[in-house]
């Protein structure tokens, strides 16, 4: 019996420790996610609400006529997809792809390489909102970029899931302007 209760306190001290994660660590793990481009892992440190969000902000591709639209879903989603599709995709995996189109589009400049991601602190906000600052440097051909940012995370249960950020926002509605605008 003490055997069994030895077992139990074990797993319940490191199941605490799975989700003990700070936001902190949690960007890190998304950065260390987007260096081996697994693009399907990264959209799980989201909130899916905020992914939610962005694909209603995407939803102007429904105003695109017909032939933009099927080039839209060519570049994002493939050589195979359509708008029946794309439907059927979870916010995730619309995320996902989105996200590697996106990362593909900047290697055709000569290959984008995630260097270092250092953080610099977190800021609470309240206890379920937390502000990660990064210094990131990224190589984008030959090109070497470094920049501050600040990542929002929420925790939702346990976990610390990402906030859209202003630039990822941004990017849907710079798209937005440009398709529309032809």
């Amino acid at each position: 019996m003490k055997i069994v209760q030895f077992v139990l306190v074990i797993l319940l001290l490191s199941s605490s420790l799975v989700y003990a994660n700070t936001a902190s660590e949690t960007a890190t793990e998304y950065f260390s996610t987007l260096k081996q481009k697994d693009y399907r892992r990264a959209a799980t440190f989201f909130d899916p609400a905020a992914l939610g969000e962005f694909r209603q902000m995407m939803g102007f591709v429904q105003e695109i006529p017909d032939e933009g639209q099927q080039q839209f879903y060519t570049i994002f989603f493939g050589p195979e997809a359509n708008k029946e599709s794309i439907a059927k995709l979870t916010d995730a995996d619309f995320f996902a792809s989105f996200l590697r189109a996106t990362i593909a589009q900047a290697e055709t400049l000569g290959g984008v390489n995630f260097g270092k991601m250092e953080v610099l602190g977190e800021v609470k906000e309240g206890k379920d909102v937390a502000h990660v600052v990064t210094r990131n440097k990224i190589t984008v051909g030959e090109v070497d970029v470094e920049a501050l940012e600040v990542i929002s995370f929420k925790r939702i249960g346990n976990e610390w899931k990402a906030l859209l950020s202003g630039k990822i926002k941004g990017l849907a509605s710079q798209l937005k302007s440009t398709l529309l605008r032809n």
